[in-house]
């Protein structure tokens, strides 16, 4: 679902295959005006609508959106978990959240001010004139990576900005600056690990589950290196959900399944032993059943063979 500055409503759904010769493709199902209520009979009619048109309705495995409760009651299945993690844990962290204003603040003042603009591609041609020029970048509210960026880019150039503002934007301290040096090591992994789940041309589903304990261990080892109060009050927050969410997202078995099949895991992608155990009980039950009804098709059926 998404709304255009004219305020109009529309619903995207986009298919994401598999061909005879396991190559993953994209494509844009349809993008239709939604001028209903939100809610989830609504955006469920129109789904259906959409697969039966396409004649995929029982080739869908799954649907995949954001974590909007209306969302989450028409689809029940994977949601963003590292976006909404991270934006939990941001929004929890009050000092954080002051640095990302007045971050949000310096950036707009150079992006309004032509002059402003300019004061700060000269500071770079004379601080450091071998390296390229670069701009500050404004976060996005739909897209956390996209406050990783602006913070990143704020500390890089954080000479250069200091030198560029005039005296009616407030700079900041060392202690920000610092805040932010150890905020962007606790976020680096989930970064990484987005821009690998984003990934358009290779299946990302059996990923998730190692992707999150592998994160969930770096945070373990990287917490000694991690001195300010906030910095580790906000991977302790992430260490809680990484927890959680691996316990949940274990107990799907088009997860669970997905990882214990995947050659490069198997069970090694696992959090949790416990969970383990329980996919490859699953896993061989239905394949149990698949026999089963391999067997009994065959002996009903001699000519088949």
């Amino acid at each position: 679902m998404w709304t255009t500055i004219n305020t109009d409503a529309y619903l995207a759904v986009t298919c994401h295959f598999i061909d005879e010769q396991t190559y993953l493709h994209s494509a844009v199902l349809g993008v239709f005006h939604f001028p209903d209520r939100h809610t989830a009979e609504n955006m469920a009619a129109v789904k259906s609508a959409l697969m039966a048109q396409w004649g995929i309705a029982t080739k869908v495995t799954c649907l995949v959106t954001d974590g909007a409760a209306n969302m989450a009651a028409c689809a029940r299945h994977l949601h963003h978990t590292l976006n909404l993690m991270v934006k939990k844990a941001l929004a929890e962290n009050t000092e954080l959240s002051e640095i990302r204003l007045q971050c949000r603040s310096i950036v707009g003042y150079f992006k309004s001010s032509t002059t402003a603009k300019t004061r700060l591609t000269q500071v770079q041609e004379q601080m450091k004139p071998t390296e390229p020029v670069l701009k500050l970048i404004q976060e996005m509210e739909t897209r956390w990576n996209s406050t990783f960026h602006m913070l990143q880019r704020m500390y890089n150039l954080r000479e250069a900005v200091g030198a560029g503002l005039n005296n009616d934007i407030t700079p900041l301290t060392s202690h920000q600056l610092r805040l932010i040096s150890e905020s962007l090591q606790v976020l680096s992994p989930f970064n990484d690990a987005t821009v690998e789940l984003s990934e358009e041309r290779r299946v990302s589903l059996s990923k998730v589950i190692p992707l999150l304990a592998m994160l969930h261990h770096t945070l373990e080892d990287d917490m000694g290196a991690i001195q300010m109060e906030e910095s580790k009050a906000m991977a302790e927050c992430l260490k809680k959900q990484l927890r959680d969410k691996l316990y949940n997202l274990q107990a799907m078995s088009i997860m669970s399944l997905a990882t214990l099949l995947d050659p490069r895991y198997k069970k090694l992608g696992f959090f949790s032993p416990n969970k383990e155990q329980e996919a490859e009980r699953r896993l061989t039950a239905e394949c149990a059943t698949v026999i089963r009804q391999r067997t009994s098709s065959s002996s009903s059926n001699p000519s088949s063979s």
